[in-house]
């Protein structure tokens, strides 16, 4: 079968059963993808369900969902997202709760605009910085201030570029289109520990269900992986494992924080790193990867699927203003 002909299959039998709340209005200050995408939904569908059938050799079960992988994709269309949105590199630190803000820090944003003109040098300080946008993959660089007239243009090019770029519509990752759109200087900790493990937190429905740690991205790559407890997990997610990890001292403070900011969510990976012993907050993933890497161990898939239900799965019989979804608490931070 074809991926145009499974998708319209698939998302007719989703209408007609009233599955995964199509039935229902999404509550105040969410949106879903099926509404925002409109008439071209369908269109979207099938490129996901194809992108997906081209990484993991099999259609994903999006009727009965189990496996972690099949939820991301089922999630980009008809999980609840609220605004804004986490995946917002400069409102993400708003959904830390306020009493756990102490136990976590964010890198000083320097400077931040709408416009694709950077700065003149006589308005920032001498020195390096980390150049970003804050709703794309991909968008950051290192740039060193004072900058020459030629560094100057092909910067505000790029900046113009970063501002109009869509975000990956061939996944069809809608919400980044629902940001506004930033460009923005941020404090370079690279440091000495430049290539310092990156530690990912998966929360499913509140609870860390396992954690990875990242090392030697630039050299070589190893992925580890860990329960709720901190025990090595054998299997493998994305990557190639290695000889686990010597555990932090912050790891409870880590987790404490990942749960904070899981409450608000179904599901939510949570990106930190450590720099001069402090705990930073990295990104906020609603769909790691696009689901479309597929989890090396099938394990791992299965007990993140099993870990992950949302009330918006299945058949929706709960009124969602009266739910979890009315509780979301969003705390904008002030740079």
């Amino acid at each position: 079968m074809r991926p145009k002909r499974y998708a319209a299959q698939t998302l007719e039998k989703i209408f007609e059963n009233n599955l995964h709340g199509v039935d229902q209005a999404p509550p105040k200050n969410f949106s879903r993808g099926i509404d925002v995408l409109g008439e071209k939904r369908l269109d979207a569908f099938r490129r996901s369900i194809k992108a997906y059938l081209n990484h993991h050799k099999r259609f994903p079960n999006l009727l009965n969902p189990n496996t972690f992988t099949e939820k991301q994709v089922l999630f980009k269309f008809f999980g609840l997202i609220p605004t804004p949105t986490p995946s917002d590199k400069l409102a993400s630190i708003g959904y830390v709760p306020k009493s756990l803000r102490k136990k976590i820090a964010v890198p000083k944003k320097i400077w931040v605009s709408s416009e694709p003109s950077l700065p003149k040098n006589n308005e920032i300080r001498e020195g390096t910085y980390y150049f970003k946008s804050n709703h794309g993959s991909g968008t950051n660089m290192p740039i060193e201030f004072p900058l020459s007239d030629e560094a100057r243009r092909r910067l505000n090019s790029k900046a113009a570029f970063w501002l109009k770029k869509i975000h990956n519509e061939r996944l069809s990752l809608w919400w980044y289109e629902m940001m506004p759109r930033r460009i923005y200087l941020e404090e370079d900790l690279r440091g000495l520990d430049g290539d310092a493990p990156d530690w990912k937190f998966f929360v499913c429905n509140g609870k860390v269900e396992i954690f990875q740690v990242d090392v030697g991205r630039r050299t070589n790559h190893v992925q580890t992986i860990y329960d709720r407890n901190g025990s090595f997990l054998k299997s493998e997610l994305y990557y190639t494992s290695g000889d686990p990890v010597v555990l932090p001292e912050f790891l409870p403070d880590m987790i404490e924080v990942a749960e904070g900011i899981g409450t608000n969510f179904d599901f939510i990976r949570v990106d930190m790193f450590i720099h001069n012993r402090k705990v930073y907050l990295g990104e906020i993933g609603l769909v790691p990867n696009g689901a479309t890497i597929p989890i090396r161990s099938p394990e791992i898939d299965e007990r993140l699927g099993r870990a992950w239900f949302a009330p918006w799965m299945g058949k929706v019989e709960q009124n969602w203003g009266n739910g979890h979804y009315a509780n979301v608490q969003y705390e904008k931070f002030e740079y």
